[in-house]
This record gives C-alpha cells, sequence and structure tokens, in this order.
C-alpha cells in the first residue's frame, strides 16, 4: 500500500487560518454580548424559624420564576459585599412630640456609624413635616461634621418624603452597578399633607430598587391599624421588615435587628426571560421544602 503525503499549499493554511480567527471572532462576540447583558437585581431576605438571617443560601436553595416562567442561570450575591446606599427618612411632624423620637435618634446615630463602614459607602438624611428637607449624598469621613437641623412641627407628607427620597436621591436603579439599596423610615405612619398617593411612592420605590425598613415611632400600646398598615405595606412590597410596637427601651434593639437584616440580604442576579415588560413579577420560593422565609419584592420596574 502506497500512503501518499500532500503537502498543504499556503492557499489551505490560509483558510484554516481565517477560519479560525471566524471562530474565535464569534466567541469573543458572545462572551462581550453576554457581559454587556443587563441583569436584574432581586433584593431577598431568607430568615429561620427564628427570624434569624439564613447564612449560605445558594441559588439551588431558591425556586425563581418570572410570570410564571422559570428563571435560570441565577447568581446570588452577598449583601454585605457591596456598596451600600443608605437613606434614613425623619418623621419631625408635630404627631411626633408624644412617641419615642428622641431614642428613635439616638438609636439611629449608632446605626449608622455602625453600618457606613467602607469607602464606597454613602447615607442621606431626609426630614419631613409638610415639606421635606435632603442632605446631600455623604460618606463615613464627612459624617463627624453633619449636623441634621430637627425642626418639630406641622402636618405630615410621608408620601411625599418616600417618592423624593427614591426619585431624588435614589435615582433608577443602574443594572450594571450592583449596590446594596436601603431606606430606613422613621415615622409614626400617618400621612395627611402629601401630593403623591401611596401607590405613587412605592412605585418610585420600586423603580430606585430599594429595601424598606419602616420603624414606628409610636410606642407599645400607642399602635394605629391603619398608620401600621402603611409602614406594613412599604416594607413588605419592597422585601423589608416592619417593626411596631416597641417600649422606649426597645429602640436599641430594633435598630440592631435593622442592622443584622440589611446585612444579610442577598441579591438574586439573573437575565429576566422577558425583557419587553416593564413591570416584572417575581415569585421566588425555598427549594426541596427548606424551612426557611423568604421576604423579596413580589415586582420590580425593568427600566434600562
Amino acid at each position: 500500500m502506497i500512503i501518499s503525503h500532500v503537502r498543504p499549499t499556503w492557499m489551505d493554511a490560509m483558510k484554516r487560518i481565517t477560519t479560525a480567527a471566524v471562530v474565535i471572532f464569534l466567541m469573543t462576540g458572545v462572551s462581550a454580548q453576554d457581559a454587556a447583558t443587563p441583569k436584574a437585581l432581586v433584593p431577598l431576605l431568607a430568615t429561620d424559624s427564628h427570624g434569624r438571617p439564613v447564612s449560605g443560601l445558594t441559588p439551588s436553595s431558591l425556586t425563581i420564576t418570572e410570570h410564571k416562567v422559570p428563571v435560570t442561570a441565577v447568581s446570588l450575591l452577598q449583601g454585605s459585599d457591596l456598596p451600600l446606599e443608605l437613606g434614613l427618612i425623619i418623621d419631625t411632624s408635630s404627631s411626633e412630640r408624644d412617641g419615642s423620637f428622641k431614642e428613635m435618634m439616638e438609636g439611629a446615630k449608632v446605626f449608622v456609624n455602625e453600618v457606613v463602614r467602607q469607602p464606597e459607602d454613602r447615607i442621606f438624611f431626609l426630614t419631613f413635616a409638610m415639606t421635606t428637607e435632603a442632605t446631600g449624598w455623604l460618606k463615613k469621613d464627612q459624617l463627624a461634621g453633619i449636623s441634621i437641623n430637627v425642626k418639630m412641627g406641622g402636618g405630615t407628607a410621608l408620601y411625599d418624603a418616600v417618592a423624593a427620597a427614591c426619585r431624588e436621591r435614589m435615582g433608577p436603579r443602574n443594572w450594571n452597578r450592583p449596590t446594596r439599596r436601603v431606606l430606613v423610615v422613621i415615622t409614626d405612619g400617618d400621612d395627611n399633607s402629601s401630593h403623591v398617593t401611596r401607590d405613587q411612592a412605592l412605585s418610585e420605590a420600586l423603580s430606585s430598587g430599594v429595601t424598606m425598613f419602616t420603624l414606628s415611632t409610636r410606642t407599645y400600646g400607642m399602635q394605629d391599624t391603619r398608620a401600621d398598615r402603611v409602614l406594613e405595606d412599604f416594607a413588605r412590597a419592597t422585601g423589608g421588615q416592619f417593626i411596631t410596637g416597641l417600649s422606649r427601651k426597645d429602640v436599641p434593639k430594633a435598630f440592631a435587628q435593622i442592622k443584622e437584616a440589611s446585612e444579610g440580604m442577598y441579591y438574586a442576579s439573573y437575565v429576566p426571560p422577558s425583557s419587553n415588560n416593564r413591570v416584572h413579577e417575581v415569585e421566588i420560593k425555598p427549594a426541596n421544602k427548606e424551612h426557611i422565609e423568604i421576604s423579596y419584592p413580589k415586582k420590580y420596574l425593568w427600566v434600562q
């Protein structure tokens, strides 16, 4: 048997090189496209039977759907690994004179000093009665010299305050720059002066991607069912927590709870099954009947 060896011509070599170059180009294009594809970032808080944040959560621990369509290729980001963007919203209306306002301010000061730690962390303060007054964004080294001018009195525009904090300070969520966005709202929950509705304020909150922790200043035995429902709705809709019925001595524990919860959050990151809808309805459940409770926003606004 005679085996003939045919030497490749330079044309054959060029064809192979060209083919390889095209393959590499296509692969590079796919990788670049994947990297540039925006991903949703849904905050969630997983707690155990004692209400404590669950550590070590993995994507396999969860089942996520959007409009009943399974979500795949999910990654979980630790909230504590992301830069913190914190807004502290403080009710200074006339009704706060009879509550635990002093203790709340003392607890808030300790809380802020403990959670704003990293160079990229930042915070703003917004006080409100009938109108709002907000600081700019502040870093850790700027907090020592800050003084919040608190003037008690006037009506209460809670919905205006939430909307302003989300629209004028937080702004729309930047899907390509993950941050941990938290609002702590300190109020008795009354609203008698807002120009926007509760639903409009909530829409601004969902657009900015914040998680709201609402803290009622009404002391134990002074709760108001209607006002509490407002604060609970804000917290539930954004995946946060609502705290009420505190005695004055319980206030430090309440802020410690918010600190633990906000630092124990996760963010589910994934490419939405459909990017055509502005409002995305989400459902997140524990997988394999794990005994955990999950708080998360049932909707988010896909704003690009």
